[in-house]
């Protein structure tokens, strides 16, 4: 099954605008923030050498990749090939501009939430019916509308765990992204389990570290090989 997408400047575009958003929620969870600011510019300045404005962002995206993965990663994101494991770009990424990296990084609007970052990726709500939760419910979740209704949920539930609960299955760079976006803000104190689909359903599971699903949650704009996938993975098809 082909994975790989070759993003376009739209695609690279909404890829940083959803990032700069990310980073800003990052900077919100955290009791001294250090990406932007009066502060981070000054000790940027002092750093800064021969380094451009697009540099810093994609040091940025770069250093948040560790922890948060196809949230900042384009390699994650849009499944770039022939790249080290942690090597978030690439040789054939093309970064922002630098004078429009600057704009990004110089606005002072907050950080987005669940639906403004979807929005960025030029995903829309839908009606998505998600069923009752608790702790112990694992879920497979299909389908830009869908990763937003379950994120929602579990952002309104302190006791629930994005992160250990929901496994994201997705193909498509906007789905992807938003998926690793989604474990920062819903509170996850880890990444979001992400995966494509596979012809070994019980394989993918284990690598994702589920031992079985309980319910698939997919939406309408869901990629099909991702629904059908989902639906397997929750025995329902």
């Amino acid at each position: 099954m082909s994975t790989a997408v070759s993003p376009s400047a739209r695609d690279r575009e909404a890829f940083y605008a959803a990032a700069i958003l990310g980073l800003r929620a990052l900077d919100r969870r955290e009791r001294s923030p250090r990406r932007f600011g009066p502060d981070a510019y000054t000790r940027w300045a002092a750093f800064r050498g021969g380094l451009t404005e697009a540099d810093r962002l994609d040091l940025l995206l770069r250093d948040a990749a560790t922890t948060w993965g196809a949230a900042f990663s384009p390699a994650e994101a849009f499944g770039l090939f022939g790249l080290a494991p942690d090597e978030p770009f690439g040789p054939d990424w093309q970064p922002l501009g630098g004078s429009t990296a600057r704009r990004c990084l110089e606005k002072t609007e907050e950080a987005g939430g669940i639906v403004e970052v979807a929005g960025a990726l030029g995903i829309a709500p839908l009606p998505v019916k998600v069923p009752d939760l608790s702790a112990s419910t694992h879920l497979a979740v299909a389908g830009g509308a869908a990763l937003v209704a379950v994120a929602q949920a579990f952002a309104e539930r302190p006791n629930l765990s994005w992160s250990d609960q929901v496994l994201a299955i997705a193909t498509s760079p906007a789905n992807r992204q938003l998926a690793g976006l989604l474990a920062l803000l819903t509170g996850s104190a880890a990444r979001t389990r992400l995966t494509r689909p596979a012809d070994d359903l019980r394989a993918t599971l284990r690598s994702a570290g589920f031992a079985q699903l309980d319910v698939a949650v997919v939406s309408p704009d869901a990629e099909v090989e991702c629904a059908d996938f989902a639906r397997r993975a929750a025995g329902v098809a």
